[in-house]
C-alpha cells in the first residue's frame, strides 16, 4: 500500500504534535507513516502492531534504522525507556483497544499525551470510557477522511502488564477427542468451538503422516486436534495475527503436542511443500463478504503442496469456493454439506 490510510492522513495533518518527542505507535497501518513520523522531527520511534501484514510492509520500506518495529503478543522495551508520546490506531475490537492499552501504558511518562486515532465507525469516540481509570476525559484534535483524532494525558499510573489475566482457557469436545484451548482477546472463536470448524473436525479424512499446514490457525483448535489424533505428524501453523499465533502456542503446550508457530502473510512465508492444508479461512474485510483473501489463499495454495497434496477446508454454505478451487486443482470433492457449513478437498 504506498498511499496513507484515512487515520494516518489525520495524524499527518497534525504531524507537528510529534515533533522533539519519544513515540510510542501502536496497531500502525501498512503506509509510510511511521517514516513520515520520523522526518518530521520525532526524536525516537518504536512501532509496535500485532497485524504481521502490516509489519512486513512497514519493515520493508522503513528508511531510519533508529525508527524500531515489533511484531508481538507482547510489547518489548528493553531499555526501559519512558514514552512521552502514545499513538494508538484504534482496532474495531474493543477487547484488543484495552489489551493494547494494558500492554502499553505502563511504560508512559506520567502525564504523557495520548492519541486515538480511527474510523467514525471503529469505536473510537468510546475511547473516553475505556481509559478513565488512568486519564484525564480525551478531546478531539481533528476530523476528517470519516476519522476522528482525539487527545489526552496520562495522569495515574497503570499497573504492570499481567498476561495471565487475558488468557482465556476452556475445553471444547472436537469430534472424539476433548481438546485444552487458551485464547487471547479477539482470536477467532475466543471461548467456544465455532460450528464450521467443529464440522471440519469431524470430517478430516485420513491425514498423512507428511507435513501438515493449519493456515489461519486461530488460537490452534484444529492445528492441535490433528496432533492428538495423529501424534508425532509433521505439524506447522500459521496466522498473520499475533495474537492469535502465542494463542496457537499456549494451546499446543496445554495439550502435549508439538508444532511449528510462526507469521506469515498468506501463504507468502511458507518454504518447501506442504501434504495437507487445513484450513477454516477468513472471508471477510470489516462486516462485508470479501472473496479476496481465500482466493488469493486458494490459487497460491497448489504451489506450496505436494503431487497429490491436498487442501480440506469448511466453508459457510453461501459461498461460492467451488468455481475457483476448479480453476487451481487437478479434482475437487464436496465432502459434506449442511445447511450453515460445508467440507471441500481439492487436491493437486
Amino acid at each position: 500500500m504506498s498511499t496513507l490510510s484515512n487515520p494516518s492522513q489525520v495524524l499527518v495533518r497534525n504531524i507537528e504534535l510529534f515533533e522533539q518527542q519519544r513515540v510510542l505507535v501502536a496497531g500502525f497501518s501498512d503506509d509510510n507513516f511511521i517514516n513520515e513520523l520520523y522526518e518530521a522531527g520525532a526524536s525516537q520511534v518504536t512501532a509496535f502492531g500485532l497485524d504481521y501484514h502490516n509489519h512486513k510492509h512497514v519493515t520493508k520500506t522503513l528508511k531510519h534504522d533508529n525508527a524500531k518495529i515489533q511484531f508481538g503478543a507482547y510489547f518489548e522495551n528493553p531499555q526501559q525507556h519512558k514514552w512521552q508520546q502514545l499513538i494508538l490506531y484504534w482496532p474495531k475490537a474493543k477487547q484488543r483497544a484495552l489489551y493494547l492499552l494494558a500492554n502499553l501504558l505502563p511504560h508512559l511518562e506520567t502525564n504523557a499525551e495520548i492519541y486515538f486515532v480511527g474510523d467514525n465507525k471503529s469505536g473510537v469516540k468510546s475511547a473516553a470510557k475505556l481509559i478513565s481509570d488512568f486519564c484525564d476525559k480525551p478531546v478531539k484534535v481533528d476530523s476528517a477522511r470519516h476519522c476522528a483524532l482525539f487527545r489526552t494525558e496520562y495522569t495515574k499510573a497503570a499497573p504492570n502488564f499481567d498476561k495471565n489475566q487475558w488468557l482465556k482457557t476452556y475445553q471444547i469436545q472436537a469430534a472424539d477427542l476433548t481438546v485444552n484451548v487458551t485464547s487471547l482477546p479477539g482470536v477467532f472463536s475466543h471461548g467456544e468451538l465455532d460450528l464450521g470448524t467443529e464440522l471440519l473436525l469431524e470430517n478430516l479424512g485420513h491425514l498423512k503422516m507428511k507435513r501438515t499446514l493449519d493456515f489461519g490457525c486461530g488460537c490452534g483448535v484444529i492445528g492441535t486436534y490433528i496432533g492428538l489424533k495423529r501424534p508425532g505428524i509433521p505439524l506447522e501453523l500459521v496466522d498473520i495475527d499475533a495474537l492469535a499465533l502465542e494463542s496457537t502456542r499456549l494451546t499446543l503446550a496445554a495439550n502435549g503436542v508439538e508444532g511449528k508457530v510462526y507469521p506469515s502473510d498468506g501463504l507468502s512465508d511458507i518454504k518447501g511443500k506442504i501434504a495437507t492444508i487445513v484450513s477454516n479461512p477468513p472471508f471477510h474485510t470489516g462486516i462485508k463478504t470479501d472473496y479476496k483473501v481465500p482466493e488469493q489463499f486458494m490459487s497460491t495454495a497448489p504451489q506450496h503442496l505436494m503431487d497429490g497434496g491436498q487442501l480440506r477446508i469448511v466453508a459457510n454454505s453461501f459461498l461460492r469456493y467451488e468455481p475457483i478451487l476448479k480453476q487451481y486443482f487437478a479434482t475437487t470433492e464436496s465432502i459434506i454439506e449442511n445447511s450453515k457449513f460445508k467440507i471441500l478437498s481439492a487436491k493437486t
